[in-house]
């Protein structure tokens, strides 16, 4: 038996590679299959079912994890981890212990006729053992503030693509009905928050009392000799004109030349959006030029105009 503080995890009997995740009253929380365990390459997979859901299955889920993790680590001499768990389960219990997300399995399994996805965890001894935590980012501004996305956001996210549709058609790519739906949008902030934790791009939610009013994203990172990247943005409808985007705009450009390294940021506009270009204008960047048919942009090959910023 392997037992935390709130969770035990027994070996179910007669099984070599099943063990029950049980709470405190005794309660059957969830389940772990050992798929492969390798002494040659001390290399783990696993795969856990776990029945606790929303917030409330944090602590619980996280020390089942960290529970099975240390036994794996000290007791089998085993380097690295893999773990497969549903599309649906707490994120953040994972990434809070250092694991990234190294894929997602597409259609693997079935949930009430329905095909689902499943997400694929990685980390190994050096992270567990020096203690390290993924630890989410939030810079605080003086009327809003910007937080990295994560799966757990996408009904957020979800709310204000269907809210913002229209009005955000003339400045985006066409999109395919389906982005407006909650499992694309808890995909694609699967993909995103992957490229966070791999130093690939950060996607930020904006919000104001802790509502989600907009979103804005530094991406294509590239260091080395060039420590360049791009920034876009957007922002709901009703917060428009009040100086929100000029503010969060602001943080992150502070936060990619400080903290990210960057020496160069690059923002694109169409040639007639003007709220956009002041809002670029405001925030130090400088007109480079017009890149003809730049980007396909609501059904057309759109002339964009080019901005720069740089440290």
């Amino acid at each position: 038996m392997l037992k935390g503080q709130y969770v035990t995890v027994d070996l179910v009997k007669g099984s070599k590679n099943e063990y029950i995740i049980r709470d405190i009253n005794g309660i059957t929380v969830g389940r772990v299959f050992i798929i492969e365990l390798s002494d040659k390459d001390r290399y783990c997979s696993l795969r856990i079912k776990f029945y606790k859901s929303g917030m409330s299955s944090y602590e619980l889920l996280k020390e089942s994890l960290e529970t099975f993790l240390r036994s794996l680590f000290k007791n089998m001499n085993v380097y690295k981890v893999n773990v497969i768990a549903d599309e649906e389960i707490n994120i953040m219990a994972f990434t809070d212990l250092g694991f990234k997300l190294e894929g997602v399995i597409s259609d693997s399994v079935i949930s009430n006729s329905d095909r689902k996805d499943e997400i694929l965890f990685g980390t190994d001894f050096d992270v567990f053992k020096n203690g390290h935590r993924q630890r989410e980012l939030e810079i605080r501004g003086s009327n809003i503030d910007v937080s990295v996305l994560t799966p757990n956001d996408a009904e957020d996210v979800f709310k204000y693509y269907v809210k913002n549709k229209e009005y955000l058609k003339p400045f985006e790519p066409e999109r395919e009905e389906s982005f407006y739906t909650l499992p694309i949008q808890k995909r694609n902030l699967i993909e995103s928050y992957k490229q966070f934790l791999n130093g690939d791009s950060v996607n930020f939610g904006i919000y104001k009392n802790e509502g989600l009013i907009g979103k804005i994203q530094i991406s294509n990172i590239v260091m080395g000799v060039f420590k360049n990247a791009f920034v876009g943005y957007s922002i709901d409808e009703d917060e428009q004109g009040k100086g929100y985007m000029k503010e969060a705009l602001r943080l992150v450009c502070k936060y990619a030349f400080n903290e990210v390294g960057v020496h160069r940021l690059e923002a694109s506009t169409l040639v007639d959006n003007e709220k956009s270009q002041r809002v670029l204008r405001a925030c130090g960047f400088k007109e480079l030029g017009i890149s003809k048919k730049y980007l396909f942009i609501n059904g057309q090959w759109r002339d964009h105009i080019i901005f720069y910023n740089v440290e």
